[in-house]
This record gives C-alpha cells, structure tokens and sequence, in this order.
C-alpha cells in the first residue's frame, strides 16, 4: 500500500448470523455462542449436510423503504443494512458537498443465486414470460454496491471484487489505495453473501468440503480440532467506513483501528487442492508486515481463516510457522468461523471487524468446538473461551478457492 495518507476505520456495520448490528456480533462472539443450525431457507433433508449459520430475525425494512425491501435481493438487502450502519457508528453524513469524496466497493461471489434459481425454474417451466422483470439487474454481482451507492448518495467511484473467501479483505485494500491515491477521503468497503440455495448448496455438497455433524450442528465446525470434517455454509454482510486520518481527526470520529498493511499471493497450484506447505500465505504475510513497516514480533493476535477443512486448517498452521518461526507459538490465533460459518465473501470483512473490536477491547474471541488437539496444529487458537489480552496489532488472513491468501494488519489507534 501506497504510504502518502493514513487510513484509519471510523465505523462498523455487521449483518451476521450470530448478530445484526456489531454489538449483537461481538457479544455473541467473546461469549463463544454458535450460530449454526438447522437450514430453514429451504428443505435440507435431500443433502448430506443439512446445516448452515443463517441470519435470522432481519428485518430489511429496518434499513430501507417496504418499497425496496421488497424488490432488492437478500445479498443486495444485506449490503445496505451494513452500510448504514456503519455509516451511523462513524457518524458520517454525506451530502451533496462531500458526495464526489466518497467512494464506495463491495465484494461477492455467488450473487443473487436464491432468486436466480427461482428464475431459472419459472424459466424453464413456462417461458420467458415467467421471468420477472428485475432478473437482469437483481442478480448482477454488482447490484450491492449500485445499491449503496444509490441509497446514501455516494458519487464517487464505485467498484465491485470477487475474489472468492478473500474479498473481504481485498475490498478494504481497494478502498485504503482510493484514500492513499487523494481520489477520496472515505470509502464504505464491504461484502456480502446470501449462498444459501438448493443449487448452490448442492455444489458445495459436490465437492465434499461441507461437514456432516448434521446431528450436532453447533459442534459441526471445529477449526484446528483432530475431528473436524468441513466447513458450514454461512451468510450475511458487513461494512466498515475507512477515512484519511485527517478527515477523521476534522470530524472528532471515533477511530477503532489504523489499517498498517496489506499482502496478496497466489499458491498458483489447482482451484481446489490446497498447497500444504502453506509458501504463498507466507509471502502474503511477509509482504503485509513490510507494508505495516512491523517485525512477527510485533503481531498480538492473528484472526485466521480457519475454516475446519482440515488442509486449508493445515496449510494456515504451517505457513504461520514459516512466517513468525518459534514466535508462532506464543501468538494467539483464533477463527470466528467456528460460530458464524464460511459465509464466502463476507467472511474477510467479518474477520476485519472481528480485529477492529479485538483492539478496541482487549478480548480475542475464541475458537470454539477445539476439543481433541491435532498433532499437526499445535498452535495457540484461544481453544473454546474468550482471553483478555493487550493487542496492539492484529493480523487478518484470508484463503479463497483457487488459491488466493491475502492479510490484513490492522493497529491500535494512537491517542
């Protein structure tokens, strides 16, 4: 990242399965709570794995006119529930005046795939004359962001990533570089993601990475655990205002975190099979420590990808040796998947939030269901109860299909 403006974030908004709202999403994390259960979305009894974390009890009419609720899609609903409300914690109001400095990016990766199946169905079964009329603009990867834009006034440049479970990270990289380049002073960076469909769901179930602990579904996902068996399938979206350091001081905004660094690397080795060694996670990590300007010395605490698929689980536990030597061992680690799932896109932005909260407060959240170590994971991941802990720098990874590892290192904000 380019170093000529500090970027700092100044508001949270968080639409997850385990809460709406970051008070609710904190909470529910530090107390270990799991958000996994049976599906309800639809009927799970033909799939061997019929569990997943979904955001329950939303409201979108809460966040924008009955009007719109009731034309946008879910994924689209959940991008602007968690834009205004972080838009409401940074206390930033847009104007006209101020409309061509903000930007704004969201990330997803499967869309509109709930109502796009419906389509597809009506489609198939009686023509296009079944197909509703907003198919063609619902189901864009784009129609979050537009969205947003829309909704709150936001002219300045709008983007759209899609970079599998790393977006969310990736998207507040986007946003730091506007900033950093002078185009704009904020940027609302987001993700969001509503795979919880029949089709969808299937294809996860194809490729056999979701867990079958149908019988026990808040256990189901265990990062780093001997036991574990998959991943879930989650939900939802999440949003954080990023601001020049001036512009947040000019307005007296609360700051939770100054973003240092940021790395990026490709394993470059199959869209599936995972690269155990864990080498292109610890370029990526490399690279954001040098970005941040830190040593591994530095870094109090490490939100990692910890999905429960036990190479991805693996390739992370080995590239954190790798990269921070015998330090690994001393540095808490912990996955916030093992209570809301692996809600894809969305997921980075969680984690992001997850780190910003972790520094403000000074409680790492645990990974819950760690119950029999793996001998191959012999890290320290906060196994199953919250710590309190002093954390100046957190680090944030991401892992996508494919191959992609990008990090985040998030810091405390001077005083």
């Amino acid at each position: 990242m380019r170093k000529t403006r500090r970027v700092v974030v100044t508001g949270l908004g968080v639409v997850a399965p385990n809460g709406i709202g970051k008070d609710a999403f904190w909470q529910n994390l530090i107390a270990g709570k799991s958000a996994v259960d049976w599906i309800t979305a639809f009927d799970p009894t033909p799939f061997p794995c019929r569990i997943a974390a979904e955001v329950k009890n939303f409201r979108p009419e809460e966040f924008m006119s009955r009007r719109q609720a009731k034309e946008i899609w879910r994924f689209s609903q959940f991008a602007v529930a968690s834009a205004r409300m972080a838009l409401e914690d940074a206390k930033f109001e847009i104007t006209p005046a101020n409309a061509h400095q903000v930007a704004a990016c969201f990330g997803t990766c499967v869309s509109g795939v709930e109502k796009t199946e419906e389509s597809h169905i009506a489609f198939l079964n009686n023509g296009y004359p079944a197909v509703p009329a907003n198919s063609c603009t619902e189901y864009s990867t784009h129609a979050p962001v537009s969205y947003v834009s829309i909704e709150f006034g936001i002219k300045g440049p709008t983007m759209t990533l899609a970079s599998g479970c790393s977006t969310g990270l990736d998207v507040i990289k986007w946003g730091c570089d506007q900033i950093r380049d002078g185009n704009v002073s904020a940027v609302i960076a987001g993700s969001t993601e509503a795979p919880l469909a029949p089709f969808c769901f299937a294809a996860f179930c194809a490729i056999q990475v979701l867990s079958k602990r149908n019988q026990t579904p808040t256990k189901a996902s265990r990062p780093y655990d001997f036991h574990r068996d998959g991943m879930v399938l989650g939900e939802g979206g999440g949003a954080v205002v990023l601001e020049s350091l001036d512009s947040a001081q000019d307005r007296g905004a609360p700051i939770y975190a100054e973003v240092l660094g940021y790395g990026i690397a490709s394993e470059a080795v199959h869209l599936r099979k995972v690269d155990l060694s864990g080498s292109a996670l610890v370029h990526a990590i490399r690279q954001a420590l040098g970005d941040a300007q830190l040593t591994p010395s530095d870094i109090d605490y490490i939100n990692s990808h910890g999905n429960s698929l036990p190479d991805y689980d693996l390739c992370e536990t080995n590239a954190f040796k790798a990269a921070f030597g015998q330090q690994a061992y001393s540095i808490p680690i912990s996955s916030i998947k093992s209570m809301i799932g692996q809600p894809i896109a969305a997921s980075g932005t969680f984690q992001a939030i997850a780190s910003a909260l972790t520094i403000r407060h000074g409680i790492i959240p645990p990974t819950i269901n760690y119950e029999t170590p793996d001998p191959d994971c012999d890290l320290d991941y906060v196994p199953n109860r919250a710590r309190v802990s002093r954390v100046r720098h957190a680090m944030t990874n991401a892992h996508s299909l494919g191959g992609t590892h990008s990090v985040l290192v998030l810091g405390k904000p001077e005083n």
